[in-house]
This record gives structure tokens, sequence and C-alpha cells, in this order.
């Protein structure tokens, strides 16, 4: 029978005082992080907590749990409780929907404030970081799912037109897993995300991660389970006054990420650019 995740912590709790000084940095790091734990490998938790993962894997043990995936799972089960709140948002705006041009104008106040906050003066080093990292990559992956798909597949799409490196992984055709195949050292992995996280999205980081593979993360927040293993972390704004959060924070990052990868391209940017120009004038691909 699996424990519940307020039993787990009453346990973490009562036991603390019993635990070696490297079981207790470990478990202080599992209160104050739960939904890492929930989201993350047992590696990553040892990484987050500064500890060696086997610290963990005996934490979990001296807890009365046979395996870390059995200690996980009340993590796991109260991530899964944890609804997105979209309903009630939706209630909310709709109890504002008399003045409409009060409502747009705070919006548009908050779309402005989330790319002036998103590129800002603190982000432009880590903007122009991560775009030598993916200048430098052999290959880049790039992975944004369910809302964050959007910006996602602008970045692969501008990129693509000036450079030919560039892997898009999706869900279609049930291949996720297939596309991370063959990542690498010399690649790197873009990837969007924004709550509630997508748990393939965390998995995918983790594995690539593992694979040595440089990870960029597009994504709210320092405790983001997306940063988890990233090298380079770019802090995106996305506040609204709609029910669902705002992508235009993360659509002006990709935008700069391309405006300062096709600088550092040169001369073959202009003739992939041209090739791609030919070719879809050849199929009518524009009216």
């Amino acid at each position: 029978m699996t424990r519940q995740y307020r039993d787990t912590v009453r346990l973490i709790v009562d036991s603390f005082s019993a635990l070696t000084p490297q079981q207790q940095k470990a478990a202080k790091f599992i209160l104050e992080n739960p939904e890492d734990v929930g989201l993350n490998s047992m590696r990553a938790i040892a990484k987050g907590a500064a500890v060696k993962p086997a610290t963990v894997s005996r934490l979990s043990k001296t807890l009365g749990f046979a395996e870390y995936h059995q200690f996980r799972e009340p993590f796991r089960e109260r991530l899964r409780k944890i609804e997105p709140k979209f309903a009630s948002r939706v209630a909310d705006v709709q109890k504002r929907g008399g003045d409409y041009e009060a409502l747009l104008s705070e919006l548009r106040a908050q779309e402005i404030g989330n790319i002036q906050g998103t590129l800002s003066d603190q982000n432009i080093p880590v903007l122009m970081d991560a775009a030598e990292t993916m200048h430098q990559s052999r290959r880049v992956y790039v992975l944004g799912l369910r809302g964050a798909y959007g910006p996602a597949f602008l970045f692969y799409y501008a990129y693509q037109l000036f450079q030919e490196n560039c892997r898009l992984i999706d869900t279609r055709a049930g291949i996720f897993a297939d596309q991370l195949r063959g990542i690498g050292e010399t690649d790197s992995l873009l990837v969007i995300s924004f709550p509630p996280y997508t748990q393939l999205t965390i998995d995918a980081v983790q594995y690539a991660d593992e694979a040595g593979a440089k990870i960029i993360a597009i994504t709210d927040s320092v405790v983001s389970p997306a940063t988890s293993a990233a090298g380079h972390t770019i802090i995106t704004r996305n506040h609204s006054t709609s029910f669902y959060h705002s992508f235009t924070g993360a659509l002006a990052v990709t935008e700069a990420l391309i405006t300062l990868l096709v600088t550092k391209k040169g001369g073959d940017a202009v003739r992939i650019a041209r090739e791609a120009e030919n070719q879809l004038s050849k199929i009518s691909a524009y009216w």
C-alpha cells in the first residue's frame, strides 16, 4: 500500500534527528522541494541536495522504503492531485468581463512587461551564452510540449531556414523517446517549459543530461524542474490577465536566440536561406 504524502513528510520530520548529516541535507532538500521529488530522478535530487545518489537511496531505506521509487511515489501522487486551476481562473476573468477596455489595457501592460522583463539587461548575457552553446553544437534539439509547443515550433521553423542541424521533438506517432536517440555530449537541447510542467519534458531533460548534452531552459523560475540540469537558464516572465499564462516572453526569447544565431552562422546562413527560398518558390509555398 502506498504511503500518503502527508504521512511521508511527517515520517521525515520525526526521523530527522536520527539521520546522518548527509541524509539530513538530502531530507531538508526534499522537504523544501517536494515538486522536484515528484518530477525528477534520484540522481537529480542528489545533485540538488549536493549529496551522492547513494545518500538519497540510503535515506529512503532508512525511512522504511525498500526502493527509492516507492519513496518517490507519494510525491508523484501529490502532483497528480494538484490541478492547474484553469477553471477558477476562467471564472475570475469572466467576472471582470464587463469592463473590456480596462481588461485589455491591463493585458497590454502585462504583455509589455513580460517582454521588457524577459529581454532585460540581466538576461542578455545569458541569451548570448546560450546562443554560443547552440552555435557550437553538432545538433540542436528543440522541445516544448502542450502550450509550450508554439514557441518551440517557431524557433525550429526559423532556425531551419538558415541552419541544417536542428531536430524538433514532439509526441506524434508515439516516437517521443526515439527522437532523442543519439543525443550526446556535442549536442544541445533547447527546452521550453512552464507550469503545470509536463512530465515528458522533465524526463527528456534528465535523459539529455545523462547523455551529456548541454541544456538551455526557457522557463518561469529558477526552481522550475526544467532547470535541474540546465547550463543556461533564461527566466521568462509569463504574467497574464487571461486565464492561461502568457507565452509572449518565451516568443521574445526564441526571436532573440534566432537573431543571435543567424549572425554567428555567417555566409552559410545566406546560402541555406537562399536555397530554402528557391525550393519554396518552386513548390508555390506562398501566394
